[in-house]
């Protein structure tokens, strides 16, 4: 997420950005640029790292014999979804940046959006909280992503939910940050 954030924040604080524009005036172009750049390269890295990851887990749990494969259902989804959610969540926060144009503010309000406000939902009525958790933009909302098997907590959506949920918020963070980024002045 401060990656995400430092992508587009950073040329604000250094004055860069008017440097950007006058190389590239059309705003939009030079905004969807950068996402898709620190996007594909976001993705790539996560992919990397997640298999990584699970062969290295694989390798240490073998002694235990807690074998896996890639071949287990859902292991393969969780692999690849939670690579792609590390890329989402850096969507996330360059929208916000884009709003709010300050490195400190951005990341803050990202941290407070993900993880506040579903600590906050947990203050209502359990049957509300049941319904409306799986609507949240973070905390046990993310829960299925990672997991090979059905989410732990039945009100949840499916992983593939639970992602498409996420996602949502990630595009309209992106289209708010377009849209001021288009308005504004440097």
């Amino acid at each position: 997420m401060v990656l995400g954030t430092l992508v587009i924040t950073s040329e604000y604080s250094t004055g860069m950005i008017r440097t950007s524009l006058a190389v590239m005036p059309r705003r939009g172009v030079l905004y969807a640029a950068k996402a898709i750049v620190f996007a594909a390269v976001t993705l790539t890295i996560s992919l990397v790292t997640s298999f990584v990851d699970f062969f290295v887990g694989q390798a240490i749990l073998s002694s235990k014999h807690y074998n896996t494969t890639l071949g287990h259902p859902g292991v393969l989804r969780a692999i690849l979804l939670t690579a792609a959610i590390a890329a989402i969540f850096g969507l996330l926060a360059y929208g916000a940046g884009a709003i709010i144009r300050h490195s400190a503010g951005a990341i803050t309000s990202i941290l407070g959006i993900v993880f506040l406000i579903p600590l906050l939902g947990q203050a209502l009525p359990n049957a509300w909280f049941a319904d409306l958790q799986r609507w949240l933009p973070g905390g046990g909302a993310l829960e299925p992503i990672a997991r090979s098997t059905t989410p732990l907590d039945p009100h949840l959506f499916s992983a593939w939910g639970e992602f498409a949920v996420f996602s949502g918020y990630a595009a309209v963070l992106l289209a708010l940050g377009a849209w001021s980024f288009i308005r504004r002045d440097a």
